[in-house]
């Protein structure tokens, strides 16, 4: 407004003066410079924009450290899903290991089954070959046997024989003999009763021999159809029992083929749904790949961003630190004006001596007659005409300098307080910043660390169901296979039990009298043979088989009763009989390799199992192993990507409070610029005063405008500076300016002539 005004003064005065007010305005001009106040606003306008522009590459350091930050928890969350898909890509090929493992065993254990269901039909009709074949030896046997009681039977009849003719001939002659001596009246008698009692016995012995080769050749004849019916039993026995175990050997054959037929289409599906799942995996690894590939890059693009935000932030602090130079650089130009300024009031000085001398008189008549049309309410206002104008000059200017600084006082407290509640604001917003992300970080990884709990409980329920369903059917297998052998030895014992019965009574009915008392010895022995043959594993089951043992004593006991009987009923002496351990021990020879082929395959079968329930065991460990360490690996990511949060984060808010602390420095420092040259500009006004003061003569219209100007508001200052720049410069056309109160502005009267 001032320079505005300076320009409509030095217009007019151009249209009205003379030389001397053009020479006084060129005066002015070079006292009043406008192009410096033009120059000084331009650069505070380039400041104040400079700062705006640093607020701005300031919020848009945050907006893009923001879009980092979220960029980051981005990336987190999908390194999170990586992890995710790798820990069930991991699982995957586990499970497939697991099943291939399996199905190779059903197929190891389809292979044996078949290979076992070979041999027993191979040993099935081994032992229908032996059971011919030892048919046929006992059928020889017996037709030796019955040869041999034959020739017994004939060697007595002839022995017999020969002991009569012996007897016959021995008494024929005792009976001539007696004859020829002649009777004996004393004697005749008892001798021929004696031989009357001698011809009955031998009557009597040849009915009883009679008598006893008819019993003989009948139970020959029994004994050799009992025989018979025995044998036949016992192939009949031997043969159901073959035939039974040839049926349950079929009948579980075709339940195992139907169980791993199931088994084989269950894997079958299973292993097409691994194959689909292999596939599905395989694509998601591959679009993970490409994501992965992208994360990379949009990495290395915020990188990059980080960088240039980096060089932006190192560019404005040295656009800073130049601003900083260049006002350092205005203040020094600020400074320089002062100079020349004094330069030329020392010349107005000179040149106003000499010319208030011929003026004087003219200023006079000229204030006397102008001041009263000007503004009549002067003198009213400006009661005070006399005293020293300096003392009011430098009262005004300490007005106008109280005036100034409390201006500038309360336009720093307001701008102290927007800065404080600025920062106020954006410590407000960080720290709810931080606590969000502090929280989506601790929900992510409760989530994430739940997930996991989850998924291996879930498998450990699954490998713990597998497990138990492993055990239940190995444990079935035992107890039918404990049966089945159980079943068997049974048989066994009731087979050789039948056996032993069928040969002691044959030897019952063979062995003498006197050999009768070693006969239970020897089949103590025998029965002692016979259990150190069988199975050891059926000393476990010793408490069961105890009752059967002494019913097989108590069964013993009565044939034994029956078999003294009819030896008591009998009463024949008989040959020594054949031995009974031959066909015995090859019974057991021949049972031997069966039984033992039986033992060495449930132990086979057993450890099997047990190998199987181990595999599985070492599995199971193997896999919570792999979860444990997937799980801490997780932990270590989580924490590892916290911390660098953190710390990205502390960087971030140390790198904004020295942002904000140097753009706080370089506005402080430009206030305090503007203030200084506010001040300094003041001291020039103030200072010029007294010195134009001094060089006028004019001391009745100055002090009136100074005094006026006190009475005055002080928004009206300039227009009291303006009237005292007049009046050193001397300006006519500068007193008829007046302040008009309801348009608040100034304006010149109508021109009158002198």
């Amino acid at each position: 407004m001032a320079s505005v005004l300076n320009s409509k003064i030095h217009a007019s005065g151009t249209c009205q003066g003379s030389k001397a007010d053009a020479r006084g305005d060129a005066d002015g001009r070079m006292d009043w410079d406008p192009e410096v106040h033009v120059k000084m606003c331009k650069k505070i306008a380039q400041l104040t924009k400079v700062i705006y522009a640093l607020n701005t590459r300031q919020d848009e350091a945050e907006a893009s450290m923001e879009a980092l930050r979220e960029a980051h928890q981005e990336e987190l969350q999908k390194a999170v899903a990586e992890t995710e898909a790798r820990l069930l890509q991991e699982q995957g090929p586990a499970e497939e290991e697991a099943l291939l493992q399996r199905i190779q065993a059903l197929e190891s254990a389809l292979e044996l089954q078949t290979r076992l269901t070979q041999e027993a039909l191979a040993q099935s009709a081994t032992c229908r070959l032996e059971t011919k074949e030892r048919e046929l030896r006992v059928e020889a046997e017996h037709a030796e046997r019955v040869l041999s009681l034959s020739k017994e039977m004939l060697e007595l009849k002839a022995d017999y024989e020969k002991r009569l003719r012996h007897l016959t001939s021995h008494e024929a002659p005792q009976r001539g003999r007696l004859s020829q001596e002649g009777p004996d009246p004393q004697g005749e008698p008892g001798h021929g009763q004696e031989i009357r009692e001698v011809l009955l016995e031998v009557e009597r012995l040849r009915v009883e021999n009679q008598q006893l080769s008819k019993d003989y050749a009948r139970k020959a004849e029994e004994l050799q159809a009992t025989y018979e019916r025995d044998t036949e039993a016992i192939r009949q026995a031997m043969q159901q029992s073959v035939s039974e175990a040839l049926w349950q050997w079929q009948e579980k054959e075709t339940d195992l083929r139907k169980n791993f037929q199931v088994q084989e289409s269950a894997l079958q599906a299973q292993v097409r749904k691994l194959e689909g799942d292999l596939e599905h995996r395989g694509r998601k690894i591959s679009d993970l790949k490409k994501y992965a590939q992208k994360l990379k890059e949009r990495t290395q693009d915020l990188d990059v961003q980080l960088k240039e935000a980096r060089q932006e932030n190192s560019e404005l602090k040295s656009t800073a630190k130049k601003l900083g130079e260049k006002l350092a650089i205005a203040k020094d130009r600020l400074m320089l004006p002062e100079r020349p300024v004094m330069q030329k009031i020392d010349n107005m000085k000179t040149e106003l001596v000499s010319e208030n001398e011929v003026l004087g008189k003219e200023n006079d008549l000229e204030g006397r007659s102008l001041h009263p049309q000007q503004d009549p309410n002067f003198p009213k206002e400006c009661p005070y005409t006399k005293g020293g104008p300096e003392a009011q000059t430098k009262k005004e200017a300490s007005i106008e300098t109280e005036y100034m600084k409390q201006q500038y006082e309360e336009d720093l407290r307001k701008i102290k307080h927007q800065t404080e509640e600025e920062k106020k604001h954006l410590k407000d917003q960080l720290v709810k910043r931080l606590e969000d992300l502090v929280k989506k970080h601790t929900l992510e990884i409760k989530s994430v660390r739940s997930s996991v709990e989850a998924e291996r409980r879930k498998l450990q329920k699954e490998v713990e169901a597998q497990l138990e369903e492993v055990k239940k059917k190995s444990e079935n297998e035992i107890k039918q296979l404990e049966e089945e052998k159980a079943a068997l030895n049974v048989k066994l014992q009731n087979s050789l039990l039948e056996v032993l019965r069928l040969e002691e009574f044959i030897q019952q009915n063979k062995v003498r009298p006197g050999k009768g008392k070693e006969r239970p010895q020897g089949l103590d022995c025998w029965h002692h043979s016979i259990f150190e043959t069988q199975d050891p594993c059926l000393k476990l089951n010793e408490p069961q088989n105890l009752p059967r043992g002494e019913e097989y004593q108590d069964k013993l006991a009565a044939e034994e009763g029956t078999s003294s009987d009819e030896e008591e009923r009998i009463e024949v002496p008989l040959k020594e009989g054949g031995d009974l351990q031959p066909p015995l021990n090859f019974l057991l020879k021949e049972k031997a390799p069966e039984i033992q082929r039986l033992q060495e395959e449930w132990q086979s079968q057993k450890a099997r199992l047990q190998a199987q329930v181990s595999q599985m065991q070492q599995a199971l460990e193997q896999c919570a192993n792999s979860y444990r360490e997937d799980l801490q690996e997780l932990k270590q990511l989580s924490d590892h990507e916290r911390e660098k949060l953190q710390h990205e984060l502390q960087e971030t808010i140390q790198q904004n409070q020295a942002v904000k602390a140097q753009l706080e420095a370089s506005h402080q420092r430009a206030l305090c610029t503007l203030e200084k040259a506010k001040n300094q500009e003041l001291k020039a006004a103030v200072t010029e005063l007294p010195r134009t003061e001094q060089l006028g003569n004019n001391r009745n219209l100055f002090p009136t405008v100074l005094e006026a100007a006190s009475a005055r508001p002080k928004h009206q200052l300039v227009w009291c500076l303006l009237r005292a720049h007049s009046l050193v410069h001397r300006h006519p056309p500068l007193y008829n300016l007046t302040w008009k109160k309801g348009q608040g502005s100034f304006c010149e009267p109508p021109v009158q002539e002198h």
